[in-house]
């Protein structure tokens, strides 16, 4: 049974703990790109980091064109992606909180013929589409939630994202993978706000112990299929992944 509510270079030697919490991963972009992350792009200069005062310093700058030549990225399919897998990963049993933030560019035209994914997490060793994944779909958010490549178990909207052009928006996961879904939790803030709330809906593949998180923009139909756009731009602020030392159950009305 799920209960859905829609709101109307880094460093990383060893874990550290504070309480029940372990941080497992932080990015410092005014360092520049972790060089342990893996990029998946067109070009070299289609990921980089850039100052950008929305942010107070320096953000992730991830943009590509539909012209471009994607047939050497990742699954020959147009995206412009980090990828955290070489540093940490989310297990089926264990429970997680990620926090980051993006930015639309002032003026982004959105695609109203197909979606973009801007930020997943992608299942470690099978094929298919995510168990999580955060879209720009029209003109609106979507998120996805599945436990197999088949189709979402649920897919929720909310939002206006031409609202928020030119704005940095704050986003805050709670994550616990189960791939029954018994002790599933998929729970997303949106600048504070409750967006997604879903419990009891498998939200990881069968025993999955690699899954691991994307940002970036990832366009799987712009080469086959009509789209309004032909060049694609996100900003990210930094990322934190944090892993509960016990999982719990997070309480209906939590907020962070």
């Amino acid at each position: 049974m799920w209960v859905l509510l829609a709101a109307c270079g880094a460093s990383r030697p060893t874990p550290q703990d504070s309480g029940a919490y372990t941080v497992l991963y932080r990015s410092a972009w005014r360092n520049g790109i972790d060089p342990r992350l893996t990029i998946q792009a067109p070009e070299e200069d289609s990921v980089s980091t850039v100052a950008m005062p929305q942010f107070n310093g320096i953000a992730l700058k991830t943009t590509m064109r539909r012209s471009e030549d994607f047939s050497r990225v990742a699954s020959g399919t147009p995206r412009a992606e980090v990828v955290f897998a070489p540093v940490v990963h989310f297990a089926v049993g264990k429970e997680y909180e990620v926090r980051w933030s993006t930015m639309i560019p002032a003026g982004y035209p959105l695609d109203t013929r197909q979606p973009e994914i801007i930020t997943q997490l992608h299942q470690g060793g099978f094929t298919g589409s995510p168990p999580f994944a955060l879209i720009l779909a029209g003109d609106h958010y979507q998120v996805d939630v599945r436990g197999a490549a088949s189709e979402a178990n649920q897919s929720v909207t909310f939002g206006a994202p031409a609202a928020d052009a030119g704005k940095v928006v704050n986003w805050f996961l709670r994550y616990r993978p189960d791939d029954e879904g018994t002790n599933a939790l998929t729970e997303l803030y949106k600048d504070g706000v409750r967006v997604v709330h879903s419990v009891g809906v498998a939200n990881a593949y069968p025993g999955d112990k690699g899954a691991y998180l994307k940002i970036g923009i990832y366009k799987w139909w712009w080469k086959t299929r009509p789209s309004d756009v032909s060049d694609r731009t996100m900003y990210y602020g930094n990322v934190e992944i944090v892993e509960r030392g016990e999982a719990r159950r997070v309480p209906f009305n939590s907020r962070f």
